[in-house]
C-alpha cells in the first residue's frame, strides 16, 4: 500500500476520474464525499493550499483524505475540503484496506503539514461511525474529540402501512389540513428535476429559499455568490451521477415550494435545502411537498431520512432523533 499528498490544484483535479471511481465503489459513501460535490466546493472556495491525502492498493486509488491549508490571522490551519456548508464529512476508504486505513491516510497528511507551519489540524462535522473519529494519530501529534451539531434523523418504515406510525399524529393532522386546502384551491402537483430541468428547478427553488429566509435576516448563505455558484456548478454533475434530487410543488402552473435532498446508497435521503412561497402559508406547500418525498423515500425502500446538521423545530414534528456530529482538535505535542 502506497501513500502520496497532492498539493497543487491540478493535481487534485487530475485525481478526479480515479476518485469518481473509487467513491461510486466505496458502499455507505454519501454524495458529500464525491469529487462532483468536493471539487465544486474547492472551485468556489479554495483560497487555501490543498493536502490531500491519497492510498493506492496494487496502482489502483483506495484511500482519499481531502484537506487544504488555511492562513487565516497569521496562523495556518488544516481544514476538510468542504468544511462550512458539507453537513457529514469524513475520509473516502476502500473496505479492502481495513481499519487501520484511516490512521495511515491522517498519518500523511500530518507529516506532509509539518513543513507548513500547521498549528492545529480540525476535523469537523464527522457524523457516528465516521473513520476519522477514531483514527490513530501519528507521534507528536494529539487531539480531543467534542460533539457539536445535532443532525435528527427519521426511521422510515419498511413500507407505506406503516408511514401512521412513522409520522407523529401532530404532523399528520397538520399534512391532512394542508393537503385539504390545496385542493380547495385546485390541487397541486409536483416535479421532480431531470438532467434538462434541474438548472431551471434550482433556480426556482433558491428564489424560494432567499425570499422566505433572506428577507428576515436568515439563510443568509444562499445570498453569499461563493455558494451560489457551488451550487449552479454542483447539482448538474450531482443530477448526471443519479444523486441528487429536486422537486418543486405547484399550486396551478405556479412554483410554491422546492426541496434539494441528497441521495446516499438505497437506503438514505439527506434533506439539505428547502423553500416555499411565504404567500401560501396558510396551505403550508413546505409540509405537503415533504410529506410527498416521505411517501416516495418508503415507496424506494430507503430506511432513513436525515434532516443534517441542525435543531430546528420542524425535524422533531416529523419524528427525527438526534444523531451528533463531532469536530476532532488536533495539534502538535
Amino acid at each position: 500500500m502506497k501513500g502520496e499528498v497532492l498539493a497543487s490544484d491540478a493535481a487534485l483535479q487530475a485525481l478526479r476520474p480515479e476518485w469518481d471511481t473509487l467513491w461510486r465503489r466505496v458502499p455507505g459513501a454519501t454524495p458529500f464525499q464525491s469529487p462532483a460535490w468536493l471539487l465544486a466546493w474547492w472551485s468556489a472556495f479554495g483560497t487555501g493550499l490543498p493536502r490531500v491525502a491519497l492510498l493506492r492498493r496494487e496502482g489502483r486509488l483506495a484511500g482519499v483524505l481531502p484537506l487544504y491549508i488555511l492562513e487565516e490571522a497569521g496562523q495556518r490551519k488544516l481544514l476538510p475540503i468542504g468544511v462550512g456548508i458539507t453537513d457529514y464529512f469524513d475520509a473516502l476508504i476502500d473496505p479492502a484496506l481495513g481499519p487501520a486505513a484511516a490512521g495511515r491516510l491522517l498519518g500523511l497528511a500530518l507529516a506532509a503539514v509539518r513543513e507548513d507551519q500547521v498549528g492545529a489540524c480540525d476535523l469537523t462535522d464527522l457524523p457516528p461511525g465516521a473513520a476519522m473519529r477514531e483514527a490513530t494519530l501519528p507521534a507528536g501529534w494529539r487531539g480531543t474529540l467534542h460533539q457539536t451539531d445535532p443532525c435528527p434523523v427519521l426511521q422510515l418504515p419498511p413500507d407505506e402501512a406503516g408511514l401512521i406510525a412513522a409520522i407523529p399524529r401532530g404532523k399528520r393532522r397538520d399534512l391532512r389540513l394542508a393537503l385539504n386546502r390545496a385542493r380547495r384551491i385546485g390541487g397541486c402537483s409536483t416535479e421532480v428535476a431531470d438532467a434538462e430541468s434541474g438548472p431551471a428547478l434550482l433556480e426556482a427553488l433558491i428564489a424560494l429559499h432567499q425570499t422566505r429566509w433572506v428577507g428576515q435576516g436568515s439563510g443568509a448563505g444562499l445570498a453569499d455568490p461563493r455558494v451560489l455558484a457551488f451550487h449552479r456548478a454542483a447539482v448538474p454533475e450531482l443530477l448526471a451521477c443519479g444523486v441528487v434530487r429536486l422537486q418543486v410543488l405547484r399550486f396551478g402552473p405556479r412554483i410554491v415550494a422546492g426541496f434539494y435532498a441528497l441521495l446516499a446508497g438505497r437506503d438514505r435521503i439527506l434533506f439539505y435545502l428547502s423553500g416555499f412561497d411565504p404567500a401560501q402559508a396558510r396551505e403550508s406547500p413546505g409540509t405537503i411537498l415533504l410529506g410527498r418525498m416521505i411517501e416516495d423515500a418508503v415507496g424506494e425502500g430507503r430506511r432513513e431520512l436525515h434532516f443534517l446538521r441542525g435543531g430546528e423545530g420542524y425535524k422533531y414534528q416529523w419524528g427525527g432523533v438526534d444523531r451528533m456530529n463531532a469536530s476532532r482538535h488536533l495539534v502538535p505535542a
